[in-house]
């Protein structure tokens, strides 16, 4: 089966306790579903969810939006600054 390759950065990896996690993934799956299963390997990110973003093969992504076998996904903390 072809996988996802899922980065974690800031504080994402330091809840996921890794920096990359391979997934499985078919054809068909979202954003929002493969989260289903990231939040239930590494539950320590459920409590940073909404202010986590996402991107998809380096673009900013919804929920919505596809993961394709091959495809890479980053977690993104929130950003600061001002």
């Amino acid at each position: 089966m072809q996988k996802v390759r899922v980065l974690f950065f800031g504080a994402a990896a330091d809840r996921a306790g890794t920096r990359e996690v391979e997934l499985p993934a078919g054809e068909g799956v979202t954003l929002g579903e493969l989260w289903a299963v990231l939040s239930r390997r590494h539950p320590d990110l459920s409590p940073i969810r909404e202010s986590l973003a996402f991107a998809i093969n380096g673009e900013y992504a919804s929920e919505e939006e596809p993961v394709r076998p091959g495809d890479e996904v980053a977690v993104l903390p929130p950003v600061s600054g001002g």
